[in-house]
């Protein structure tokens, strides 16, 4: 199958060369013959020079110095050009170029070839005397060129054949710098398709610095993302079976002392009450990522942004008493900030932000809200003074089941930050994540606008 993909390359490329080298070949072509002699070959341009040269040098000659001096002057000339050349007596009064025969010329030629050149001259004994040169014979000797090599469709043998053995090696290079990483970029897909996720293709395509290494980039990034997709619901998986088996473990072992023991009745009621608020609140939380996970939701309506943050930064400062952290907000409270949507959703995102933002902070450090309006979006910024996020995961902190390692993350499910962005995107928002320069991390979502028609 490989071979086959590759030969076919090679043929496209190769039919490809070819119809270009014709198309341009007969172009050039047409363009030469409807320019006439204005750019004429070489050989014609040497063979009409010569044709000149050699009547004017005759005609000349037999004027002046007569019959004799032409044959002293045509013994230096080469056999090949006597041939083509004679010299005719006549006693009748010369032609003049009025009555001349067809095909004949009584000055230098420079238009297109005649078969034959004919001057009529007076010699110096009085005679009249036809000069005639075979033009035509020139022109299809062998040592002249004859009538040049053989054509295949108006283009010189020797340049076609040449012509096509350059086709067939660019081609061939064509052929396999393309195909390989081809190839390669199959391969690389047949591996993740059958469950390999370690595949690189980068490191063997870098050299090429070209748009295939661009992809062979961007295919590493996506198997990496796909990587960190399928270990962190892995993990969560695991993770969930974890904090479901303990509960529910729990729970049968307090419903057991129950029996057992009818004085510890109530310590394992409320036992039982602290297990079902655990599990209650991890299927609460899966429950709300599903549904932030569609675009259009029941429940919207419109309502002030302002008073939603401040009832949710009132819980989080009295959550925020135990750590002993500072929950600052600000807002300009004149301004209008309405907003069109589903506001449950929203202030359970707003409060994922918040609490994430609280876990990962020490006593006595600030935790900074501000809401303002940037041109079409209402903006919530939150920043913190905690140990922020390693660049490299900054653009998955948002993914489902993926969780920080960190000693002060605390018991959670990976779902917070994702459930938080499922909400923006939901009402066409944007959320975004950056570290900050003096320590922290700053989360910025941002709501359209409302503004009354």
């Amino acid at each position: 199958m490989k071979h086959s993909y590759r030969g076919r390359m090679f043929w496209k490329i190769l039919l490809g060369f070819w119809i270009v080298f014709v198309i341009i070949s007969q172009l050039l072509w047409l363009g030469f013959t409807l320019s006439g002699n204005r750019h004429e070959p070489p050989e014609i341009v040497a063979i009409r020079r010569i044709v000149n040269l050699q009547m004017a040098s005759a005609v000349s000659v037999l004027e002046r110095g007569g019959p004799s001096s032409l044959d002293d002057m045509m013994a230096d000339w080469e056999p090949n050009d006597r041939q083509f050349f004679s010299v005719i007596q006549h006693d009748k009064p010369a032609a003049t170029p009025g009555n001349a025969p067809p095909e004949t010329f009584s000055e230098p030629f420079h238009g297109p070839f005649p078969s034959i050149i004919v001057r009529w001259v007076k010699g110096q004994d009085g005679k009249e005397y036809e000069l005639r040169y075979d033009v035509k014979g020139l022109r299809e000797d062998s040592s002249m060129g004859g009538g040049g090599p053989r054509r295949i469709l108006n283009i010189p043998e020797p340049m076609f054949t040449f012509a096509g053995a350059l086709g067939l090696l660019f081609s061939l290079l064509l052929a396999w710098n393309l195909t390989r990483p081809m190839r390669q970029l199959r391969e690389g897909f047949a591996r993740v398709s059958s469950g390999d996720l370690s595949v690189r293709l980068y490191p063997v395509m870098r050299r090429r610095h070209d748009e295939l290494s661009s992809v062979a980039q961007d295919f590493d990034a996506m198997v990496e993302r796909l990587d960190t997709l399928v270990k962190a619901r892995e993990e969560l998986l695991h993770d969930i079976s974890h904090e479901l088996r303990s509960p529910l473990a729990r729970l049968q072992l307090a419903t057991g002392l129950a029996r057992q023991t009818p004085e510890s009745v109530e310590s394992s009621l409320n036992r039982i009450d602290e297990e079902a608020r655990r599990l209650d609140k991890m299927i609460g939380e899966l429950l709300t990522l599903s549904r932030a996970e569609h675009e259009s939701m029941p429940g919207e309506q419109y309502f002030d942004l302002t008073g939603l943050l401040h009832a949710v930064v009132t819980d989080v400062r009295y959550e925020a008493q135990i750590p002993g952290v500072k929950v600052d907000f600000q807002v300009d409270e004149n301004a209008d900030y309405t907003v069109h949507g589903n506001a449950e959703l929203i202030r359970r995102g707003v409060e994922n932000v918040l609490r994430n933002a609280l876990r990962f902070s020490h006593k006595g450090q600030h935790i900074h809200v501000r809401l303002q309006a940037e041109n079409q979006w209402l903006a919530i910024r939150v920043r913190d003074q905690g140990p922020g996020v390693d660049e490299e995961k900054l653009s998955s902190i948002f993914d489902p089941f993926v969780r920080v390692n960190s000693p002060l993350m605390g018991k959670g499910y990976g779902l917070g930050l994702s459930i938080v962005r499922k909400v923006i995107l939901a009402h066409h928002g944007e959320v975004q994540a950056v570290n900050r320069p003096e320590g922290g991390l700053e989360l910025t979502l941002k709501l359209p606008r409302w503004k009354q028609d």
